[in-house]
């Protein structure tokens, strides 16, 4: 499932009932009777089902193996293979660097037909092209290992 396809879900199943623009409420103790959170919920005394509130970023980076876990739980992760995650993991790199290359074209495109050239760079643009460059430049070492 892609990236897109997966936010998509994720915002179809998110609530409209606030109405176009706003937010929804931050109330999580609003069932309680001393404004703190405690075992004898009033929310689920009185019908209501408690939900945890995720963002929909920790929702995406679960499903996107974005979220920063450490090797070792990454590796004690039984809901899939070692094989399987390797070749997620490599789907999801190649599909990130498709991303990467099409803002890059539209850069450059857009440098091109405004006449920016490199001088009107920002220092901190040199700095970072030069940093994007060594990283790629690794990248590149590491995936001919790979």
């Amino acid at each position: 499932m892609s990236l897109n396809k997966k936010l998509d879900d994720l915002i179809d199943e998110m609530s409209s009932t606030g109405g176009q623009g706003s937010e929804e409420y931050n109330t999580p103790n609003a069932f309680s009777k001393s404004g703190k959170e405690d075992e004898n919920d009033n929310a689920e005394t009185s019908g209501w089902k408690k939900v945890k509130n995720e963002s929909t970023f920790m929702k995406m980076a679960k499903e996107t193996m974005i979220s920063e876990i450490s090797y070792k739980d990454y590796k004690k992760d039984e809901s899939a293979t070692s094989k399987q995650k390797v070749n997620r993991a490599i789907r999801e790199i190649n599909s990130k660097l498709y991303k990467i290359e099409g803002i890059l074209n539209r850069s450059i495109k857009l440098k091109s037909e405004a006449g920016v050239d490199n001088t009107k760079y920002w220092k901190s643009t040199r700095s970072n092209l030069h940093k994007i460059s060594e990283k790629m430049q690794r990248i590149s070492e590491r995936l001919r290992r790979f």
